[in-house]
């Protein structure tokens, strides 16, 4: 078995030097790509002093990925998503999604509920052109709620003077996926609008596994830009998504679910004639509806809404070439209105935060870098807040080594403070308006090692949870089921992550990463739930050509070990039962044909090879799918 191995390692080192030129321009130009999330002002991948993972649209068109959702699964291990009405509700390591902060082009999105859920799908895939990832505190950039990890969705702009597509996709259990999008570049002015249309007949309505209710969704978004000088830019953003869910052939059920998402948004930017200041001001207004649908009265029964209202000025200046620094002020204010779930009569329930944020970034050499970063949180709810932070990045040859320590905070939602709700009869639940805001300290280092097509980062991290938020049963005196949130425990996640890219031979790209991750409650010393302690993701890329026509075929993987989840069945029994560990897989072909300025790209798609099934998995199977994509520039 030794000799196999050394024999691999051989051939591993000797086709590394067949690596073509081809390919080494395109790893430099990976590099060389601008991230914007780790310190929100722009940077090279290989100078960002927080190790980004970042998901790109060529990358996704060749793994033939059809939602945000899949992307994430794709690339980063430890993603654990158990969707249901009201989005994606993800875990990363063992945090679900109030613990992870969700980003378009840099403004949060709302939250759809005290889960923290959000709902992934309202942005098409197709519009994307990057996806970033940062894992850790980021409380002293963004603000509550960045504790486990930020994800930020970058969308496209236009390149060209004119430009636009088409794209329709046919999916198993007849999912049918629709879009078409234009734009146009012309110098100062910029534009680019896309609609979609998604709908599904679900799956598991007979009751043997699984289930997914058949759903309808229709968006769009839209991005206009004005630029009257070199040192002035303006942005105009919008978006609409509509999602609704049907109920079974034969349910007895009056209503099903319908949701609305409107999203608007202005950017203005000056920078000064040196470039030694850039001055950006923002506002943002995210807003989710949530309600349903009477059927035989074809009317809307609005449940209730959340808003999320942010207002941000941001200064960056450069003294010297040694010295960035980014100062601003940021005023918040999150809104809940509820029919029934805040009270018996209809209330609203509002949250302000006002800020006071800012980082120093100090380059003593060009090998070396600094930050030194803190934000003041005024929270109406629980006072104060300070999460400071400090990192460094030194680079050595091929080598690139990171470490930091910061602070982050999650202020409870309004739902978690107000909560005064009568669930069907069954028991109440009730908020507690005087819970703490729950509070993280990440420790990491990481070392990176980049030479010609071979990258590999090795990284590791200790990150605890204090005032933890819990929700717990209490009896009343007339035996009735309570349920209350309480300040009740801390967690504590120790984890390390491998990530490999290879170019190997002339044609074929292999993508691997590893996540050991121990994610224990420290009240009871066990995992938390949905916790999979080794995860991973594996992919290998053939970029060929037969008769000097491109194609890409590409095999990939993602694998999981056991997680914990807890099953409540209709007897209210509450039983904590252990998923099989899975390896799901797909085999993936795009063929682009192009005449001149048209395009025409063919996608087919094998899912979930081997048919991997499981109760605590929402996975339909074995999936196919065909995809045509045109478009022009």
């Amino acid at each position: 078995m030794a000799t196999f191995f050394r024999g691999l390692l051989f051939l591993f080192v000797f086709y590394g030097t067949l690596i073509t030129n081809a390919q080494e321009c395109e790893r430099q130009r990976n590099l060389q790509e601008v991230v914007v999330t780790g310190t929100r002002t722009a940077k090279r991948l290989s100078e960002a002093p927080v190790l980004t993972t970042v998901v790109r649209a060529r990358d996704m068109v060749k793994a033939g990925t059809v939602s945000t959702l899949e992307a994430l699964e794709d690339n980063i291990p430890g993603l654990v998503s158990e969707p249901n009405v009201m989005g994606n509700n993800l875990r990363i390591k063992g945090l679900n999604s109030r613990y992870i902060l969700f980003l378009v082009d840099g403004e949060r999105m709302v939250s759809e509920g005290a889960g923290g859920n959000v709902n992934l799908n309202q942005i098409d895939v197709g519009n994307i052109e990057r996806i970033e990832v940062i894992n850790g505190a980021a409380s002293a950039l963004y603000g509550s709620n960045a504790v486990g990890a930020v994800i930020n969705i970058i969308t496209k702009e236009p390149s060209r003077k004119f430009e636009g597509g088409a794209n329709l996709q046919y999916e198993s259990h007849n999912t049918i996926r629709a879009k078409v999008d234009a734009g146009t570049n012309l110098g100062k002015f910029k534009s680019r609008i896309d609609i979609f249309r998604h709908s599904s007949d679900g799956f598991g309505a007979d009751g043997k596994g699984a289930y997914a209710a058949k759903y309808e969704d229709f968006g769009g978004n839209l991005k206009l830009g004005y630029t009257p000088t070199q040192r002035v830019d303006m942005k105009l953003t919008g978006r609409y998504f509509r999602h609704e869910t049907f109920n079974t052939a034969g349910s007895l059920n009056s209503a099903h679910p319908l949701t609305h998402t409107v999203s608007a948004g202005f950017n203005g930017t000056y920078s000064s004639a040196d470039s030694r200041y850039t001055v950006c001001g923002s506002v943002h207004f995210d807003k989710y509806f949530d309600a349903d649908y009477l059927e035989k009265l074809a009317v809307d029964n609005l449940k209730g809404t959340a808003t999320y209202i942010s207002s941000r000025i941001l200064n960056t200046f450069r003294p010297s070439h040694r010295w960035e620094i980014v100062a601003g002020i940021e005023q918040n204010r999150e809104q809940n209105y509820a029919t029934k779930t805040l009270g018996a009569t209809p209330t609203t329930k509002n949250i302000d935060d006002s800020n006071l944020f800012g980082q120093a970034q100090w380059t003593p050499s060009k090998d070396f870098d600094v930050i030194l970063g803190a934000r003041y949180t005024y929270n109406s709810q629980f006072r104060s807040a300070f999460t400071p932070k400090v990192s460094a990045m030194y680079r050595l040859g091929g080598f690139t080594f990171r470490g930091g320590v910061g602070s982050a905070f999650r202020a409870p939602s309004i739902k978690e403070l107000y909560y005064d709700f009568d669930h069907q009869g069954m028991f109440w639940i009730y908020g507690n308006p005087n819970l703490k805001a729950e509070m993280g300290l990440y420790n990491s280092l990481s070392a990176e090692y980049t030479r010609c097509g071979f990258n590999v980062s090795l990284s590791g991290y200790w990150n605890n949870i204090d005032n933890k938020i819990t929700q717990y049963d209490l009896i009343n005196s007339s035996g009735g089921n309570e349920k209350h949130y309480r300040n009740v425990s801390s967690a504590t996640l120790v984890g390390v992550d491998v990530n490999l890219q290879y170019a190997l031979l002339r044609e074929v790209i292999i993508k691997g990463s590893y996540s050991y991750c121990d994610a224990r409650d420290n009240s009871t010393g066990r995992q938390l739930s949905d916790n999979v302690r080794h995860s991973g993701t594996m992919s290998a890329t053939w970029n060929g050509n037969i008769a000097r026509s491109p194609f890409s075929l590409q095999l990939a993987g993602r694998m999981n070990s056991p997680k914990l989840y807890r099953l409540i069945t209709a007897t209210g029994s509450d039983r904590l039962l252990e998923s099989k560990p899975y390896n799901i897989w797909k085999v993936v072909f795009v063929k682009p044909f192009r005449i001149d300025k048209h395009a025409l790209e063919l996608t087919l798609k094998l899912d979930n090879i081997f048919d991997f099934k499981d109760a605590s998995f929402i996975n339909p199977g074995r999936q196919y799918l065909v995809g045509v994509r045109y478009s022009f520039k």
